[in-house]
Formats: structure tokens, C-alpha cells, sequence
């Protein structure tokens, strides 16, 4: 559905995508796909949006007159952009759809909270819409441009003024630089009677043994997480113990948990003691994030008896997604890592974010279909025992590996080439290469992708240098090798830039009628070597690639 021509901004604008990683089950990585309404436009627009039922009975003018209950199908099978243009072709149709366009509400940035939060405030009609809502001030995480401060304390208050209104929210998730005041956990606890997913993470400030967070109960979803960005060089920072409420709320009374998440993201400055999880029976879990492992002071693994965690995921016979984060600082993994798995174990996983190693001993591999392995690197000395492990992963359709190449001179055909073999399934794959990558290793890369015969997404992170051709020649050249794909992305890694990211860019494939490509619709953002952070839009004609010469001869685009 193309867009609308609206003096209003679109909600896209506003509340967009993030290319940051996402927070497993949270509002930002749930599976729901709904957004919210242009809350940036005019104050005297917005209060149009408010329409009595008995105005528009039927849809009229349109395509005859529609039920109802035909134009919700129609919006469950849209993506929010085409839900939001839809709504925008009639005042009853918005009003329909308002529903849908204020499901999930996820506010990444600090400018962001204060204008949807003010907004609510005024339209506590809105808020009985809202079941996820997402809250960022300060978003650490923010890029190319950093956040603007907002103080957290003032969200607080403003979210305390629509708790009672929010009376439909079961999902809630917290991500400021600190906890919130505490007062705030008792107000949603109170307020919010179907809230069961709690989602926080926490700064540098102490937990307080005594916090209301600890006071929910049958919760089915709880996530603690120390944040990005917290800075820190101890190599082993001392295990930080969890309150005991902590763990009799978790254990003894939230049974029906289907996800946790216990990790560090500043694993070099704050890491919790995890261990006490692995009491717990939680039948329904699903979903497990734990971490960070790695090396503890005596060069062990820790922190937890691999023992204990071996019988704990063999007993929880349901869980399909597991994130494991691992750092090991300046040394390498070992080649081993016993997890104790019994025979049963594991039987639903489908997505495993972590080590190799771990997934030798895996009873049941056929199950995993999604597998990121960029906890570390992939030296090719370790080519002979990752490529086996990948082979028995016989479903596997998303790949994420992180590799090194020590010598971009080199010829890597065949490093490329075996890996690439032992994945013949991929749809998805991302390969990701923090060291320099030239594009004679590109080539030699993307000239193994005929490999994936269903390949429709290939993505690639690369070192950068000032030497590099640009991102959408990268994406050229992608597609010039592979041209059945359906979307190239391009991401640029520089250590000293926020995020560890100079410039990322996404091109998505139009194709004719027999699926030969003939344009990129390009997005690209980041950070220039002179000027200000830059976000662009732009077509590119395919036929302006003419062969292979290592450059983009002439690329002829229009913005769009």
C-alpha cells in the first residue's frame, strides 16, 4: 500500500525500528507487529482522532460499504506502516483501527517519551488500547545521534497519571539508564490488573532488597538485565549477589513463568550471580537468556555448576529459545564446554544464541533453526570443529557468525566455501567480519552464496577503512553474485564510534516479474567523517552496474 500524502508526520518517524539487538519476549522483540499513532502532529489534528461510533456505521466510499469485522482481517495481515496509511483514508476507518495502531507502543528515545507520554496524558481514551508499552529516556543505545537527557524521574510521574487508564497493559518494559523510583513498580502493580510481563534493567545504582519490584506475582514473563554501557576493566568483577525476595518472587511465586532473563550486556562491570535460577521449575518456560559466562579468576568457567545447569535445561522439556552471552575477555574459549545434557533435553529449541561449543553434546539438533554465534570470534583454526557442529543442525535456516580473518590478503575461498556447505538451508544468513574485509575477500565470500539456493537475506558487518567502496557499491556487488535475494544489508564497524558502528545501510530488492532485480530502495544512516550523523532514503537503478570492476560505474538514484 503506498503512502499517503498527510500534513502530519508519518509514525514512522517517530516510532521506528531499531537496528540495536533486541530484547528477547520484550515490547521491542515481541512477535506482536503493531505500533502507534502519529503522536508528533499538530495538537488541533489530534483531537479529530476523536470520533464517536455512531458517526461512521459502515465504511462507505471506499470500496462499497465494508463490515467492520472484514477491515480488522484486513489490518491483522498488514505491517504497521500500511495499518497506519490505511487508517489515514477516513476518520471512521481510523477509529476502526485504532486498536491495532496503539497495540504495542514503544518509546526509543527520550524525546519520544515526552511527547507520547504528554499525549497520553491528554487522551486517556487512548491508553485502554495499549497491552505492551516500551519506555527508553536517555536511550543509551541511541544512534547515529545521541539521546537528549530527559529526567527519568519526570516519566515516572507521567506514566504514575495513566497507570489506572493503562488497564488492558500486560507487558511492561523499563530500559532508562537506572531503575525507576520504586513507587512506580507498586502503582503498575496496583493499577494494572492484567500486567504479567515485567521487563527493567539496571545502571550502576544498588539493588535495594526491599524494592516493590520484588512484590509482583504470577508473573509469566521477568527480565533483569544490567545495561550496555556502564564502561568497567576488570577482567573478573565479583559475582553481585540478587536479593532474597528476588528469588522467592521468581521461584516460589510466579510458577507459571515462560521467560527469564538474568544477564549482563557490562559484563566487565556488573555481573549477577545467576546460579539460585537454576532451582527453579518453571514448566511453561519457553524462553532463557543467562550471563554473562566466561572465565572466572581461578580460569574455570563459571558462574554457574554446568552440572546444575545440564539437569536444569534437560527438566524444562519446553523451552525453545535460549541466549547464553559469553564473554572471555582476551582470551579465547576453550574447544570444550561440557553442558551435562540429558538424552531427553532440549527437544523444542529453536533458537540458540551463544557458543558453538555448547551445542555438540545437543540431543536433538534437527529442532534448532536459528543460530547466532557472535559471542566471539571464529578463528579458521577452529574451522574443523564448528563446521560439524553447524552440519548437525540439519533445520537451520538463520545464520549469525562472526569470523576472523587474520590475513586479507590471503586467499579464503575454501574457509568460505566449507562453511558455507555445512549451512545449505540458510534463508537468512549474516556474516560478520570486525577485521579488515577488502573486496577481494567480498568476492571471494559472495561468490560461494549460489551454495543457498534459498537464500533471501544476506547481511554483512565488516571492519572499516576510508579505503572501503560504499555501501550501496557493497550491496551492488552482493547482488551482482546472488541476484535471487530479496534484501541486502551492509553495516560498517569502527571500535572508537558509538555502538562500535559508523554506518549501517538496508537494500531492499524490487524485482520484474521473473524475479530479475532492476532497484534498491536504500536506507542508510550513520556517522560521516566530517558533519553531522546523516539518515537517507534513495532508489538505485540495478542496471547501473555494469560487471564486475570492484566499483559502481554510475549510480543513477531519485529519493523516495
Amino acid at each position: 500500500m503506498h503512502r499517503q500524502k498527510h500534513s502530519r508526520r508519518s509514525i514512522m518517524n517517530l516510532f521506528s525500528a531499531s537496528s540495536v539487538p533486541l530484547r528477547r519476549g520484550s515490547v521491542q522483540g515481541a512477535s506482536g507487529k503493531y505500533g502507534l499513532v502519529d503522536l508528533d502532529a499538530d495538537p488541533l489534528d489530534l483531537e479529530e482522532l476523536h470520533i464517536s461510533p455512531a458517526k461512521c456505521p459502515t465504511i462507505s466510499g471506499i470500496a462499497g460499504d465494508i463490515p467492520e469485522d472484514i477491515v480488522r482481517e484486513i489490518a491483522s495481515l498488514l505491517s504497521i506502516a500500511d495499518i497506519l496509511n490505511f487508517s489515514l483514508t477516513s476518520s471512521c476507518l481510523r477509529l476502526i483501527l485504532m486498536p491495532f495502531l496503539y497495540e504495542t507502543v514503544v518509546l526509543k528515545s527520550s524525546r519520544k517519551c515526552r511527547i507520547a507520554l504528554e499525549m497520553l496524558g491528554r487522551r486517556k481514551d487512548l491508553c485502554k488500547f495499549v497491552k505492551k508499552l516500551a519506555v527508553r529516556p536517555n536511550y543509551y543505545l541511541s544512534w547515529p545521534r545521541p539521546d537528549e537527557f530527559l529526567q527519568e524521574q519526570w516519566v515516572v510521574r507521567q506514566l504514575e497519571t495513566i497507570a489506572e487508564d493503562l488497564e488492558n497493559m500486560h507487558t511492561f518494559d523499563w530500559d532508562g539508564l537506572e531503575l525507576p523510583e520504586d513507587r512506580l513498580w507498586e502503582t503498575l502493580r496496583l493499577k494494572c490488573p492484567k500486567l504479567t510481563s515485567v521487563f527493567t534493567n539496571v545502571g550502576t545504582r544498588p539493588l535495594d532488597g526491599n524494592s516493590r519490584l520484588f512484590d509482583f506475582r504470577d508473573l509469566t514473563s521477568f527480565s533483569l538485565i544490567v545495561r550496555h554501557g556502564l564502561g568497567g576493566s576488570e577482567l573478573f568483577p565479583p559475582l553481585e549477589e540478587l536479593p532474597p525476595r528476588f528469588w522467592e518472587m521468581i521461584i516460589k511465586h510466579c510458577p507459571n513463568l515462560e521467560e527469564l532473563a538474568i544477564c549482563s550486556f557490562s559484563s566487565s562491570s556488573r555481573v549477577f550471580d545467576f546460579e539460585p535460577a537454576l532451582d527453579g521449575n518453571w514448566p511453561k518456560l519457553h524462553t532463557l537468556t543467562l550471563g554473562s559466562f566466561g572465565y572466572q579468576n581461578d580460569f574455570l568457567l563459571g558462574p554457574v555448576d554446568p552440572h546444575a545447569l545440564g539437569d536444569f535445561l534437560t527438566s524444562h522439556t519446553s523451552i525453545k529459545y535460549i541466549r547464553f552471552l559469553w564473554n572471555f575477555k582476551r582470551w579465547m574459549s576453550p574447544e570444550v564446554i561440557q553442558m551435562h545434557l540429558g538424552e531427553t533435553a532440549l527437544p523444542a529449541l529453536d533458537t540458540y544464541i551463544g557458543v558453538y561449543q555448547q551445542l555438540a553434546e545437543l540431543p536433538h539438533p534437527e529442532s534448532v533453526e536459528t543460530l547466532d554465534l557472535t559471542c566471539e570470534p571464529m578463528y579458521q583454526s577452529r574451522l574443523h570443529a564448528v563446521c560439524p557442529v553447524l552440519a548437525r543442525l540439519t533445520s537451520l535456516t538463520s545464520l549469525d557468525i562472526w569470523t576472523h580473518v587474520a590475513h586479507p590478503s590471503k586467499d579464503n575461498t575454501m574457509v568460505y566455501r566449507t562453511l558455507i556447505e555445512s549451512v545449505p538451508k540458510l534463508t537468512d544468513f549474516h556474516f560478520m567480519c570486525t577485521t579488515g574485509f577488502p573486496a577481494k575477500q567480498l568476492k571471494q565470500l559472495i561468490k560461494q552464496l549460489w551454495l543457498l539456493p534459498d537464500l533471501k537475506r544476506f547481511s554483512l558487518t565488516k571492519g572499516h577503512t576510508y579505503r572501503d567502496e560504499s555501501m550501496v557499491e557493497t550491496a551492488l556487488l552482493i547482488l551482482r553474485f546472488y541476484p535471487k535475494l530479496r534484501q541486502i544489508n551492509v553495516r560498517w564497524a569502527k571500535e572508537r564510534c558509538p555502538n562500535h558502528l559508523k554506518q549501517e545501510g538496508s537494500y531492499d530488492v524490487t524485482a520484474d516479474g521473473d524475479g530479475n532485480p532492476i532497484s534498491l530502495l536504500v536506507l542508510e544512516r550513520g556517522i560521516p567523517m566530517v558533519g553531522k550523523p546523516f539518515t537517507r532514503r534513495y532508489k538505485v537503478d540495478v542496471n547501473a552496474f555494469e560487471g564486475w570492476k570492484g566499483k559502481v560505474k554510475k549510480v543513477n538514484s531519485v529519493n523516495w
